[in-house]
């Protein structure tokens, strides 16, 4: 056997290992460009040669390409895009795309989408086939050198291209990190884990409220143009029909903002935005080098409040849209691998159990848990004070959603429901919910004066846990289900902490303080339990006290730990600038709490953030606030307990998997 046929062979073995996110670069001895090995074809610039024609790919004119160089000097040069597993947009020097046009032509345009998806499909050792997901047929070169589409399978060696390895591309358009270092992986010399929780985040938000409130999604499979470049789609050109966002923001429906988002990025995202996304995947990575090293990814739905909305892309049924969420995590996963080269090499991985989340967490990975934030928690709502759910409904929509990966739930949200009675909320925010209240449930809240924590102005709910509520937290401590107390009603909080001592079973509160208040006497109930709470985002100074607060509440033995709750996409502001930050800016670049990453300021295409001007205008720009806090010696002792969070969730969630 041949130097060159043992290359080969070996080549299929390890793509046939790893599946088609990576592929062997063609060997061909008489191009020294091409090398004998294998390659990621993701984000990875080539040259394109016609097997058959002996010819490479070029650009030519406007709006077509011929596959008539001779060398690989005059060839084009290709940069492949990931949009999934095994898929490209194959993208020119000219900042153009391969494209599908009609049944057989194939042509150059800058607009990405489904005719600009390609699938290679290993032909032999050492060629492909490049088949239009759109069309279903393969890409040939003419006699003449003309490119062309043919039937699937029937164009032979006219149908066989090679990626020939060079150097030119442009990158195709994307946010850029702006961290460079290896973030840290492994675990800490006493064998427990290192990074910190965020334990409330909206990763998904936009699809809730009828998936058209909140714009820009969170990842897009024809990038980033697509993902965040549209908001005049969903909000009009001047942000007329935002009408939510208005309310939030100005306690009225009526207002406009600047749509402009890619690539200037001229209107959002910015830190007091209530209806932009903010956790678009490059900022989410941003977090990770930073050490994020566990998330809640809380799915959440409001029934009353989808009803409200008059454009919808799907059903107010909140469990329908669960899964829907459930679903775009998964596929958030698979473009996160993609990106990487191939399944399971990604930093974004779902986690199903404690043991699972810190196999992950020790690979240096983000470990993702699933948890579900729902006014009609499992459909069951209350209309005029009954329960419209039984006992069996609860169980069969429990045991799906268990086995789609939920393994964290909230009992109630923004109405009451069937379980339990929802902590109020002030200011517009609360005179907006108690509108949804009586469209729910068609009663208003039954309010009284607080005996313990506040909810709203001295007011809190009257109604407790109700008997279908002990129902569920039943259901949920036999399945080994992390239990969320926050937004309960003082009076169902109570409740949900007496069953929860009488079982010896953990409870987290994963936003702390929002969806009513926590008593002392409270949180060292559930710090007693093994739970856990989190802190709310604030500028460093107010953040780091938050966090020293808690200490008060740990029992002696147990570790010091706060989890981040940032509820970023949960219709809230993120932290502004800080006000003496131009006194005392953080300089950039930055080393992360570990010192193994070094950031500078993120730039989105033409927009570069710092958080001295623009506060946590996105989800990545908490790494920054971190930086912030590490900076001042007043304030850095408050990561340590921050960064043994992932830890903590994971023991807590050890304690409730292990529950008997």
């Amino acid at each position: 056997m041949s130097a060159y046929t043992r290359v080969t062979v070996a080549l299929a073995s390890a793509v046939a290992a790893v599946g088609l996110g990576a592929l062997a670069v063609e060997a061909a001895p008489q191009h020294k460009h091409a090398r004998r090995s294998q390659t990621v074809l993701a984000n990875r610039c080539f040259a394109l040669r016609s097997v058959g024609r002996g010819r490479f790919v070029a650009a030519s004119g406007a709006s077509a390409y011929r596959a008539t160089k001779k060398r690989l000097r005059g060839a084009g040069r290709f940069y492949l895009k990931p949009t999934d597993l095994g898929t490209y947009m194959v993208y020119d020097r000219g900042r153009k795309l391969m494209t599908a046009s009609g049944s057989s032509g194939v042509g150059r345009t800058g607009t990405p989408g489904p005719p600009a998806e390609w699938r290679p499909l290993r032909r032999g050792a050492r060629a492909f086939a490049i088949r239009s997901t759109a069309q279903r047929r393969d890409l040939a070169a003419t006699r003449n050198g003309g490119l062309m589409l043919v039937a699937a399978g029937s164009g032979g060696r006219a149908s066989r291209f090679a990626f020939v390895r060079a150097r030119g591309c442009k990158a195709f358009p994307e946010a850029q990190v702006g961290a460079r270092g290896k973030t840290f992986k492994g675990t800490r010399r006493d064998g427990t884990v290192f990074g910190f929780a965020d334990m409330h985040l909206h990763i998904t938000a936009d699809m809730r409220a009828g998936g058209n409130v909140i714009y820009g999604e969170t990842y897009d499979r024809f990038g980033i143009s697509e993902a965040l470049g549209h908001d005049d789609r969903a909000h009009g050109p001047d942000g007329s029909l935002d009408a939510t966002g208005n309310l939030l923001r100005h306690g009225s429906p009526a207002g406009t903002h600047d749509t402009h988002g890619w690539p200037t990025f001229a209107g959002w995202p910015v830190h007091d935005t209530y209806t932009h996304q903010q956790t678009y995947y490059v900022w989410l990575k941003r977090m990770w080098e930073a050490g994020e090293r566990l998330v809640v990814a809380q799915t959440v739905e409001d029934e009353p409040l989808c009803k409200l909305e008059p454009l919808r892309t799907h059903s107010c049924d909140e469990t329908a849209t669960v899964k829907l969420q459930i679903a775009r995590l998964r596929g958030l996963q698979r473009y996160v691998d993609a990106q990487s080269g191939g399944a399971g090499r990604g930093w974004f991985r779902l986690v199903y159990s404690p043991q699972q989340a810190r196999r992950v967490i020790e690979r240096g990975k983000l470990a993702v848990l699933i948890g579900m934030e729902s006014s009609d928690a499992l459909g069951c709502s209350e209309v005029a004070g009954l329960p419209q759910c039984t006992r069996a409904e609860i169980d069969s929509r429990l045991d799906d959603l268990y086995r789609l990966g939920l393994r964290s739930i909230f009992i109630a949200h923004w109405v009451d429901n069937a379980f339990a009675g929802a902590a109020l909320q002030s200011g517009a925010t609360g005179q907006f919910i108690s509108a949804m209240q009586v469209e729910e449930t068609g009663q208003p809240f039954a309010t009284g004066h607080c005996a313990g924590a506040d909810e709203a102005d001295g007011t809190c709910n009257s109604k407790g846990l109700t008997d279908l509520g002990r129902y569920l937290v039943g259901r949920l401590i036999a399945k080994h289900i992390l239990i969320e107390a926050d937004h309960l009603s003082q009076k169902a909080r109570a409740s949900v902490l007496a069953i929860a001592e009488a079982n010896h079973y953990p409870l987290v509160s994963s936003h702390t303080g929002t969806g009513g208040q926590w008593t002392a006497a409270q949180l060292r109930r559930l710090y007693a339990l093994g739970g856990l709470a989190s802190a709310r985002p604030a500028t460093a100074p107010e953040l780091a006290r938050t966090i020293f607060r808690f200490k008060g509440y740990v029992s002696p033995g147990h570790y010091f730990c706060v989890g981040l709750g940032s509820d970023t996409g949960g219709f809230n502001a993120t932290p502004g600038p800080r006000s003496d930050a131009r006194a005392h800016p953080l300089r950039y670049p930055f080393a992360s709490y570990d010192r193994k990453v070094r950031f500078v300021r993120e730039r989105s295409g033409r927009r570069v953030f710092d958080l001295n001007t623009d506060g946590v205008a996105h989800y990545g720009l908490f790494a920054d606030l971190l930086g912030d806090i590490q900076r001042q010696p007043s304030t850095r002792g408050a990561l340590r307990p921050l960064f043994h969070s992932a830890e903590a969730y994971l023991q807590t969630w050890q304690r409730v998997v292990s529950h008997r």
